[in-house]
């Protein structure tokens, strides 16, 4: 009966201690996909435990880049908006998001985030908004250029972009994209060396071209219509032409989804930047061999004094 006793008290001290160690803790994301077989893979991602495998894909003046697109999915869109903050644009898209309880990835360039202008402060203050906000904040380098055309400034483009995020929002960015898609051997090694995966998109309206709302709303229905297993959306909120389409495209993609449902299609889920977050893997501890060991040593006391 005392060994019972002890093996009881051990059990209820251990079993809390198990719990994270077993995965209880983990924030790894809940859908994690897979490279089709018998596609190419474009840029190794950041490490064994990053996200889906990448699919190469070439948007028509915009240069070469990645998305993840699984072959088979549900219909999902993440949407992503590049090159801000913006005073004028990246407010509206905000409320726009917040009224539909919708999240997005904002890839900002460093320089709108230095100096000391009343503006300087201003879009620093944006940066902390959209972070506290529930969106990510990821690192779209300092200023715009192309780290394969300079690949002397890789370092100072990505880390500077980096410790002004950290510094402004208190985060330092999980995710990265390329300007202009860019991609080589030795970009591929320097985001590698610092975890950063390169987040493409498989969707883009190009509305850095012009401001016609219009042709953007034309364009994403035309797209968002056809699509098939995961869209990323490349959206601009420097750009108006964005700004001022997007309540449009999510009202009609509203609509869709509801005809969908009737209908007995899939509809368009817009998913959250979680779904492209890196994997986290818990250090291993130690802790369930030494339990075992434990349970093992009062299990051979136990049958010792039955006999």
């Amino acid at each position: 009966m005392l060994v019972a006793r002890r093996l009881t008290a051990l059990s209820a001290l251990l079993v809390p201690l198990l719990v994270p160690a077993l995965g209880g803790g983990s924030d790894a994301p809940s859908v994690i996909r897979a490279r089709p077989r018998g596609l190419p893979r474009s840029r190794p991602m950041a490490s064994a435990d990053s996200i889906a495998e990448a699919v190469p894909l070439i948007s028509p003046g915009h240069g070469a880049h990645t998305a993840f697109h699984p072959a088979t999915a549900p219909r999902e869109l993440l949407l992503s908006f590049d090159d801000g903050p913006d005073l004028r644009g990246t407010p509206l898209i905000l409320e726009e998001l917040d009224r539909r309880g919708l999240k997005a990835i904002f890839f900002v360039t460093g320089w709108r985030l230095t100096g000391q202008r009343p503006e300087d402060v201003a879009r620093r203050d944006l940066v902390r908004k959209i972070a506290a906000h529930g969106h990510l904040v990821a690192n779209h380098t300092m200023n715009h250029h192309d780290l394969c055309h300079n690949p002397t400034e890789q370092a100072t483009e990505i880390d500077g972009n980096t410790e002004l995020i950290a510094q402004t929002t208190g985060v330092r960015p999980l995710l990265f994209r390329s300007p202009y898609g860019a991609f080589c051997h030795s970009l591929e090694a320097a985001l590698a060396a610092r975890e950063l995966p390169d987040i493409g998109w498989n969707i883009d309206p190009q509305d850095w071209k012009s401001d016609n709302e219009d042709a953007v709303f034309a364009y994403l229905t035309n797209k968002l219509g056809g699509l098939k297993g995961r869209g990323i959306l490349l959206m601009h909120d420097t750009h108006l032409a964005s700004v001022h389409a997007l309540p449009r495209v999510l009202d009609w993609l509203a609509r869709e989804n509801t005809r969908d449902a009737q209908e007995g299609r899939p509809p368009i889920n817009v998913i959250d930047y979680t779904a492209v977050l890196p994997r986290r893997t818990i250090a291993p501890s130690g802790l369930p061999e030494l339990i075992g060991a434990l349970f093992a040593d009062a299990a051979g006391s136990v049958e010792r004094h039955l006999h």
